[in-house]
Parts: C-alpha cells; structure tokens; sequence
C-alpha cells in the first residue's frame, strides 16, 4: 500500500486564495494536484493520504475518499489534474518528507510505501 503526500504551502493560500492548511475540514477537497501516470497508477481510493505544511510545520493524515480528474488550460497546452476528496482528515505529528530532487519539484506531490513513511517516524 502507498500514502499520497500533497505540498500545500501557507505562502500559496495568501498569494492565491486556496485552501487553507489550518482548516481541515477545507482540506477534505482537496484540488489541482498534478500528478504524473505513475504516481496516478500507484495511488487507490481508500490509500492514506498526508498533507503538509513545510512553511508551518503542520500536517494532516487521511484516507482518499474519491479521486477524480480534471483538465485545466495551461498557457496553450492542457494538463490533467487530479482533485481529492478525503476522510477521516485529522491533524497529525510534521515529518518533513524528502523530496529527492529539492521541495519545490515533483509538482506538488510524492507516493511512497507505507512502510517507509512510517519509519521517517522513527
């Protein structure tokens, strides 16, 4: 089983209005999230979700209820964008997760096992 880790920046919510990392009942629709075919393929509805704040240092742990896609015009090219809905959303102990190649690639989002999650815990 894999967990789906979403980026989601405080900076972002004052910049350009979306949601708001402190609420977490409006995280449970979480939207726009550009993952690639892979990381599509790896993640299933009712995976563990977790959602971070690196800017806060807050986070917030939950099962994929739904996912659904959605295209959005980019310039003059179309991309496809997965939106969630999540459940049982609860805040939960920071992990700054690695991202390989540095925090701000990887568009937003990362899938990883489980079990390696969990031992970033540790």
């Amino acid at each position: 089983m894999n967990i789906l880790i979403l980026r989601h920046s405080a900076e972002q919510v004052i910049l350009n209005g979306k949601r708001h990392v402190l609420e977490a009942s409006e995280l449970e629709h979480s939207t726009g999230y550009a993952l690639n075919k892979k990381q599509n393929t790896q993640i299933k509805i009712g995976d563990p979700i977790y959602i971070i704040d690196k800017d806060n240092e807050l986070a917030f742990k939950g099962t994929i209820k739904k996912k659904s896609p959605r295209k959005v015009k980019l310039n003059v090219k179309t991309e496809t964008r997965q939106d969630f809905q999540i459940e049982n959303l609860e805040p939960h102990i920071f992990v700054n997760v690695p991202f390989v190649k540095g925090w701000e690639t990887h568009r937003g989002v990362k899938v990883m096992p489980v079990s390696v999650f969990s031992e970033l815990f540790v």
